[in-house]
């Protein structure tokens, strides 16, 4: 579907599909390009934007330049690009140079936890100003969902952007520097600037009312929502706009609207901030309803021709707390509701839209630094385009279709650019049915999520009819999932909750500097999933990763630069035998299977110095018994459940990072391992992931008819091992039994180790 609307910028501006400013990051990647011209690559997808994005390490600067490092939860990893500059000492600068005319700068940067400061911005040689830095919306801890506690560990989400307008429009060739001076924060890293012509404030419309006429107050911090709930009543009564003046506004709450328009005097203009900033359609979900987290009373039904244009909203969220509704635009918003060339930033999610209802475009706008999603389309939402907005650092995914309940369908993701969400996916459709995923860039996911995710997931109406995956172009996307441990696909498919069996067609697709797999299926089968025209170019594992089996058919599907193997695959050879060579592929010829190896990159070393010793694929073999005498390793092995993700031939795989978790709260649990032939076995060894993130914790379990329950406890501090030992005892299987687990509710085991002494 074509865009239908192009980003709006001033006349004087001249904007960009951004897709064809990463071309300048891919050859920064060093990527050897086979497949296509790069200037096929991105060239018309992603969002057209109305200003110039200039990364730091490609600046003049005497500052430190990071990376690449592509681990999640490190500066460099969490940068775009994977590279970014700290000025570590007075005097440290980044200086860019203006390539187009540009009136002001937004910046991409990090500063230690809890440091406010500020840092010199020099115009042509001359200083402009004092910037304000702070890292209060940034550096969150801990596991989903995140807190601001550095107790809590896992530290992320270290950047965060600020921006000002210049005072006067400067010309290409002007340079533009960025310095820590006498008193300014250090170390300070920056990462990227985008600068801009930004067009003069509009005008009030004639027909409308001022937000002012009813009492709201720029520039203070008196609360000016129930002036803006007049405004809004009094502008539906009267059949006109409601105007939102140059300043900033404070909200006490959500503003909730329903068949009426909201003008701004544009994004850089007009601005809407507080805890609770935002405007929310009927069908509000209730908030946690305490003090802590207040929400507006619910408004049933749905809200229809809602015109949202040309305004900010820039909220105080520095936390995620899920029941609290303090995202930007919420609720339900169809019946030809429009969201248009907003800027959100520093709130829970971007749009958190809640069904059932039809009929909505979102174009043109902003989504930056969230706490959660950028945009979530949630439960039976239909015939939304959501088009030409740009997207960068959220905290869960990107764009998400989620289908819980009822299907989401009919709807279109289009021309937009998603970069380095923190959690999860760059875009992901979880169920629901003939939804389309078109002409995105995406690039630099971090953690627990791809590129590109088709899942039945989270209890979603489950897929059906035919989502459509064309021209997109994912770069450097795929992780290291830190629960799983294993690497996840730039573009993946996971049936967890059941078998994907809606038709899925993926065509003109271009996976550049995969950093693990380009393509995974993974828990249930994938079946009519039909791939053309796809373009894996640089792979730091395989080109698919098999663990789960996909029917379909494959034509032109191209592989260069793949770091290990063209296929990961313990399934067995019948495992792609359902996906129907039509021609034309090649690159992924040679097989592997075992514990997960380490990447290799062609343009750089995952942030290492020194490359992997090994870097000639292994091909297929059939797994023998180590010199180690582990007679379960790699051999068949079943369990009564497990939660998705955590299969149990995690258990026999060798890794002891990766493990089978069974069904929670749901004991007695099973885990049987078939040896595939009689064989003496006296000594067991059960382990746990050696991570210190495992607190101590101790399991009750039974060796079926050799060994009665008793509890063994797991200590990280000793390795998170557990032994036991029985006579020797002639068995083909043998099944452990799960009844208890003061750590988690559930049967858990990284490795079980069987030796015969």
């Amino acid at each position: 579907m074509s865009p239908s609307f192009v980003f709006s910028a001033p006349k004087s501006a001249s904007p960009k599909r951004f897709g064809v400013l990463t071309l300048a990051v891919i050859a920064a990647a060093g990527i050897t390009i086979a497949a296509a011209p790069a200037d096929t690559l991105a060239a018309g997808r992603g969002a057209t934007v109305p200003f110039v994005e200039q990364e730091a390490e490609t600046a003049a600067t005497n500052g430190t330049v990071i990376g690449p490092d592509r681990n999640a939860g490190t500066l460099a990893g969490e940068a775009s690009g994977r590279k970014a500059v700290t000025l570590s000492g007075q005097g440290k600068y980044v200086e860019f140079t203006l390539t187009a005319p540009a009136n002001s700068i937004d910046f991409r940067y990090s500063l230690p936890d809890s440091v406010n400061g500020t840092i010199s911005l020099y115009v042509g040689g001359a200083h402009n100003r004092d910037l304000a830095l702070t890292s209060k919306w940034a550096w969150y801890y801990g596991s989903y969902p995140f807190t601001n506690n550095p107790g809590d560990g896992h530290a992320h989400h270290f950047y965060d952007e600020t921006r000002a307008l210049l005072g006067t429009s400067y010309p290409a060739g002007t340079k533009i520097k960025l310095q820590v001076d006498a008193g300014d924060v250090t170390p300070a890293t920056i990462d990227l600037a985008d600068f801009e012509q930004v067009g003069a404030a509009a005008t009030r419309p004639a027909n409308s009312v001022s937000v002012t006429d009813y009492g709201a107050t720029a520039g203070d911090t008196s609360d000016d929502a129930s002036a803006f709930d007049s405004a809004v009543a009094a502008a539906r009564s009267q059949g006109k706009e409601v105007w939102i003046p140059s300043g900033t506004f404070t909200l006490g709450h959500h503003i909730t609207v329903d068949q009426v328009t909201i003008r701004g005097a544009g994004p850089w203009y007009s601005v809407l901030t507080g805890p609770r900033a935002g405007i929310f359609g009927k069908g509000e979900p209730a908030s946690c309803g305490t003090s802590t987290y207040p929400g507006n009373a619910a408004v049933p039904g749905t809200s229809s021709a809602v015109k949202l244009y040309d305004f900010a909203i820039i909220g105080q969220v520095d936390a995620r707390v899920d029941c609290d509704q303090s995202n930007a635009i919420g609720g339900a918003l169809g019946g030809g509701s429009v969201v248009q060339n907003l800027w959100l930033q520093h709130t829970k999610v971007g749009l958190w839209l809640d069904g059932p209802f039809d009929g909505l475009t979102v174009s043109g706008n902003r989504i930056l630094d969230q706490t959660a999603d950028g945009l979530n389309l949630h439960q039976g939402i239909s015939n939304v385009t959501v088009t030409n907005n740009f997207l960068r650092n959220t905290g869960d995914d990107g764009l998400a279709m989620w289908s819980e309940h009822d299907a989401d369908h009919h709807n279109t993701f289009s021309f937009n650019t998603v970069l380095l969400p923190i959690l999860a996916n760059n875009i992901a459709i979880y169920g629901g049915h003939d939804n389309t995923v078109s002409d995105n860039v995406v690039a630099d996911n971090q953690d627990q999520g791809g590129g590109i995710h088709i899942a039945n997931r989270f209890s979603a109406v489950p897929l059906s009819g035919t989502t459509t995956v064309a021209r997109n172009t994912a770069i450097r996307t795929g992780v290291l999932d830190s629960n799983w441990q294993f690497g996840v696909g730039a573009l993946w498919f996971d049936g967890r909750d059941g078998a994907i069996t809606g038709r899925v067609d993926v065509t003109d697709l271009d996976l550049l500097d995969n950093n693990y797999e380009a393509i995974q299926f993974i828990d249930s089968a994938t079946t009519d999933v039909h791939f053309t025209n796809v373009r894996i170019t640089g792979a730091g594992t395989f080109a698919w990763q098999i663990q789960a089996k996909p029917t379909g058919s494959v034509k032109n599907v191209v592989a260069t630069g793949v770091g290990r193997a063209g296929v990961y695959n313990c399934m067995g050879p019948d495992a792609m035998a359902g996906l129907a060579d039509q021609g034309g592929n090649s690159g992924w010829s040679t097989t592997f299977c075992g514990s997960w190896p380490t990447p290799v990159y062609g343009s750089d070393n995952g942030g290492t110095t020194t490359p992997p010793t090994t870097t000639t694929p292994p091909t297929t073999t059939t797994p023998t018994t180590p010199p180690t005498g582990n007679l379960a390793l790699h051999k068949a092995v079943s369990a009564s459940a497990s939660q998705g993700g955590f299969p149990p031939s995690n258990a026999v795989d060798g890794d002891a990072n990766s493990y089978w978790e069974s069904a929670n709260n749901a004991f007695p649990q099973s885990l049987t391992v078939d040896f595939g032939a009689t064989v003496s076995v006296s000594r067991l060894v059960l382990k746990l992931p050696p991570s210190s993130a495992w607190g101590t914790r101790t399991q009750t379990i039974a060796v079926d008819g050799v060994k009665a329950a008793a509890g063994y406890t797991f200590n990280p501090a000793s390795g998170n091992t557990a032994t036991i030992t029985f006579p020797a005892t002639s068995a083909r299987t043998l099944r452990l039994t799960f009844t208890g687990n003061t750590g988690w509710p559930a049967g858990q085991l990284s490795e079980l180790e069987a030796y015969s002494s």
